[in-house]
């Protein structure tokens, strides 16, 4: 027995998934702040190399967020023939017939695009994971202490 049957796993899903892109943007424009203040504060060279990092993590983000799960929400309805209702009272889904043709249609650019999204989310994890292992070691690979990685994690 699932816990929530289709199509209501996807609207899960997809509710998750905003604040998920929404947390990235949060935290991508707090860093690049960051790494601003820091600069800032104590002057010299700017730091290209983070700033680029977080600028790139920021754009997968955006172009998941933005790009990509608004198509996927699109076809996840014409996959299961419903539309979301924007007002009135529970259920807020309601029927809306499609085409055999669409629905197919729907469910193959819903499988290959959603394959990308996650492709995208398993490359951003990655990014940070590396990032922060990276951050945690010295150039010898022995990890550095608690007040040497206390500074701003994503300063070469």
């Amino acid at each position: 027995m699932r816990f929530t049957p289709p199509p209501y796993n996807g609207l899960v899903a997809q509710a998750m998934l905003e604040r998920f892109f929404l947390l990235h943007y949060i935290c991508g424009g707090i860093a690049i702040l960051h790494l601003f203040a820091d600069w800032l504060e104590k002057p010299g060279t700017f730091p290209k190399k983070p700033i680029f990092y977080v600028v790139v993590l920021l754009g997968l983000a955006l172009l998941g967020g933005k790009w990509i799960s608004p198509k996927l929400t699109i076809w996840h309805q014409q996959k299961y023939e419903f539309q979301v209702k924007s007002e009135g009272p529970p259920p807020m889904i309601e029927p809306k017939a499609y085409s055999n043709e669409v629905r197919q249609d729907a469910k193959l650019k819903f499988s290959i695009w959603h394959g990308v999204s996650q492709t995208v989310n398993l490359i951003m994890l990655m990014m940070l994971v590396w990032r922060f292992w990276r951050l945690s070691h010295h150039i010898t690979g022995h990890p550095q202490t608690y007040v040497e990685t206390k500074r701003n994690l994503f300063s070469s």
